[in-house]
Formats: C-alpha cells, structure tokens, sequence
C-alpha cells in the first residue's frame, strides 16, 4: 500500500513538474534611427566638430556630399570613415572602403564623397579612429 502511495505521489509530483512551453525569442527592437553622420567611439565624438552634409546631385544625378569637420582639441587626430549610400527605402546600395583622414587640431577640413548611381537616395558616413 505503501509503494502504490508513494507511486502515486511521484507521478503526481512528476506531472506537475513539467514545464511549459516557453515563449518565444523576439527580435528586441532598436529605439534609435541611425544619423547620417556616426561615430564610433564617445572620446572620438568629444574631439571632433560636424558641420551640417551639403547634399547635391550633379547632371547624371549622381548624389555629392560633403560633410565639414574639424578636431576640436589641441591634439592631431587620425580617422577612417566609410560612406554607405542607401536606396528610397533605406536598402543600401553601395559601401566604401574605409578611407584615412588627418585632422589636424583646430583647422577646418571636410570631406567629400558620392555616390557611382543615380539611384542613391541618401548616405551614412562612418567615422572611427585609424587603424
């Protein structure tokens, strides 16, 4: 009597056990839109200076941009940055290579790239220290 007790507590125990299906994994949702303009690293974003992009197409519809900057310290800084252009729905078309550029401390500079198809809507540049 015992044994067929203590059998019906196991499987009672046992059953109420089990777990449940659990839920399912999600995809978490950014909050952020990315900028046109991104930059890699907080210490970098504290040292440097963007001007607003000048956005232009030429004849062939080809989309120029020119993006002002400076290093905003007393120090010379070493970048890469790459330019990804995008389609009308956010798709990106085309991505540089990344491309070195010397600020040098205080002095005005810019940068400019553009896009090899008329089908660029708009532009992502990517800024990081040199590597």
């Amino acid at each position: 009597m015992k044994t067929i007790l203590a059998c019906c507590l196991f499987l009672a125990v046992a059953s109420g056990c089990r777990t449940s299906p659990s839920a399912p994994n999600y995809a978490r949702s950014d909050p952020w839109l990315p900028a046109q303009v991104q930059i890699s690293d907080d210490d970098l974003r504290k040292k440097t200076a963007f001007g607003e992009p000048l956005v232009s197409r030429d004849a062939a519809g080809l989309l120029f941009v020119t993006i002002p900057l400076r290093a905003a310290t007393d120090l010379t800084l070493y970048v890469d940055y790459r330019t990804t252009f995008l389609d009308r729905s956010g798709r990106p078309l085309q991505q540089t290579g990344w491309y070195n550029k010397t600020l040098y401390p205080n002095v005005f500079d810019h940068i400019q790239v553009n896009s090899v198809t008329p089908d660029a809507a708009d532009f992502r540049v990517d800024f990081r220290y040199a590597r």
